[in-house]
């Protein structure tokens, strides 16, 4: 099987996946919303992003610093995989543990720092599990790690909703999330044996190796997560668990969407860095592709959920979220869960161009280079939610984090074509805005009268016909999809 099939093959393993998983996450989201309200699930997007912080630092770039150090031909998968993994065991303990009791003297989390706790001791089985997510990715078997994930979801939301029916509180919801991912981790250790011969391995010298190399990917990855979830943390500390609440669908909808670049590029990954390792040309024509592919895919996206964000809403948290607001109208919009989502929605669609450039400055090795434009990007995110949040609460949150993205992919772009001579043809863009412009005017006109199930297959086969009209995708496309080497 050539390459790009397997990628191929790889990217719609993770779509499919990712799909299913989707509507896991949003089935379990309209259940907590209904059952915990906007004050209730306030709390548990706040529990959330709370432990996210610690989630960083315990993996600390490890993860990618695992899928480069496997990527290399000479590489011994054994070593590197029981090394990973029994670091973020040692490091995801105290780390864990550290941001539990921090808890305890946060005022505003004293009525769900047990809840904290509980979440931290799962997620230290999540950061165990990536490790091998990072051999399945390199072994472009990711299916493997689909598999693992849906199980764990469905546990988790099977306990819930049976949890539901019994009339139980919050905390007992969050071990859901424990017996989840503990499963999902043995489940991903038994299909990966055939790859790797997993032990627990102190070589304190491969550590030290390890913890250096991934120093500057830890750094940039807790800058990345300070601008990306400091909002929702500032919300929590700044106003009401209502404010929280009412964010915190949208903001569901857009961690969901931008996993989709980070499937697609995380097949991309491997490949990449092996050409430049082996310092091959065609690492130009794989970024164009990418290119291509993610313009092709973030605008349809951005544009549908703006003129159906109302209904996303309705659809997720329920009618309570769709009219639910603290302040007034801003700017003359509704301070709603549905204006704010149609703000991030932006974000969404920026965030696809700029992880192609970050994923390209991590293969290269040139993480280091981010780590002063991403205290850059932190300063000034802090700054402005500082200024906006006490005034326009959640709407401005949601424009700080646009104005962020926005200015990640400056940066990511800048680092990347500074060491890479990254030549982009951009013929692809005239061709997105011709097919996007007829999509815009079919949901402005339409949108409110079709069923959303509809609408989405009905807007997608627009586009696409639109697109091949003008030349924006072609046979060749699909047939390299096919073709072996």
């Amino acid at each position: 099987m050539s390459l790009t099939r397997k990628v191929a093959y790889n990217t719609v393993i993770q779509v499919v996946g990712k799909i299913i998983t989707t509507f896991i996450s949003l089935f379990l989201v309209a259940v907590l919303t209904r059952y915990l309200g906007v004050a209730g699930y306030g709390q548990y997007t706040t529990i959330f992003a709370y432990v996210g912080f610690a989630a960083v630092f315990a993996d600390f770039g490890f993860f990618w610093i695992l899928v480069r150090e496997i990527a290399n031909p000479k590489a011994d998968i054994d070593k590197a995989t029981s090394n990973v993994l029994t670091l973020r065991l040692f490091i995801g303990t105290i780390v864990f543990a550290i941001a539990s009791i921090i808890a305890l003297f946060i005022p505003q989390y004293h009525d769900f720092r047990i809840g904290i706790a509980i979440v931290a001791f799962a997620s230290l089985w999540l950061a165990l599990n990536s490790t091998y997510v990072g051999v399945f990715q390199n072994k472009l078997r990711m299916d493997k790690a689909v598999i693992t994930d849906i199980l764990g979801r469905v546990i988790i939301v099977g306990i819930i909703y049976v949890l539901i029916q019994k009339g139980a509180g919050l905390n007992l919801f969050l071990w859901a999330f424990v017996i989840g991912n503990f499963l999902n981790f043995v489940v991903s250790a038994y299909l990966g044996r055939i790859y790797v011969r997993f032990r627990l391995v102190f070589d304190f010298s491969y550590w030290k190796k390890v913890f250096w190399r991934a120093l500057p990917m830890g750094i940039v990855l807790i800058l990345g997560l300070v601008y990306f979830k400091i909002d929702t943390v500032m919300l929590s500390l700044m106003r009401s668990s209502e404010d929280v609440g009412i964010y915190g669908p949208p903001y569901k909808v857009l961690e969901l969407l931008m996993f989709f670049p980070a499937i697609f590029m995380g097949n991309v990954f491997p490949i990449v860095t092996r050409y430049l390792y082996e310092n091959d040309s065609r690492v130009h024509h794989a970024l164009q592709r990418s290119f291509d592919f993610l313009v092709i895919v973030a605008v349809p996206i951005v544009l549908g959920v703006i003129f159906t964000s109302a209904r996303i809403i309705k659809l997720v948290a329920g009618q309570e979220f769709v009219t639910a607001h603290t302040i007034e109208p801003v700017w003359g919009l509704p301070a709603t869960s549905s204006t704010a989502l149609q703000i991030l929605v932006i974000a969404v669609g920026i965030s696809f161009i700029s992880q192609m450039f970050g994923y390209v400055v991590i293969a290269l090795g040139k993480q280091a280079k981010l780590i002063g434009p991403y205290l850059i990007l932190v300063i000034f995110n802090i700054g402005m939610n500082l200024i906006l949040i006490p005034k326009i609460s959640y709407i401005g949150a949601a424009v700080i984090t646009v104005l962020t993205e926005a200015l990640v992919l400056f940066f990511s772009w800048w680092v990347a074509h500074k060491y890479l001579e990254i030549k982009l043809h951009l013929g692809i863009i005239w061709r997105v805005l011709v097919a996007g412009a007829v999509l815009g005017i079919f949901l402005f006109f339409c949108a409110q009268y079709i069923h959303l199930l509809i609408l989405i297959p009905l807007s997608a086969i627009l586009y696409a016909a639109v697109l091949y009209l003008v030349g924006g995708i072609n046979k060749d496309m699909f047939l390299s999809l096919v073709r072996k080497e």
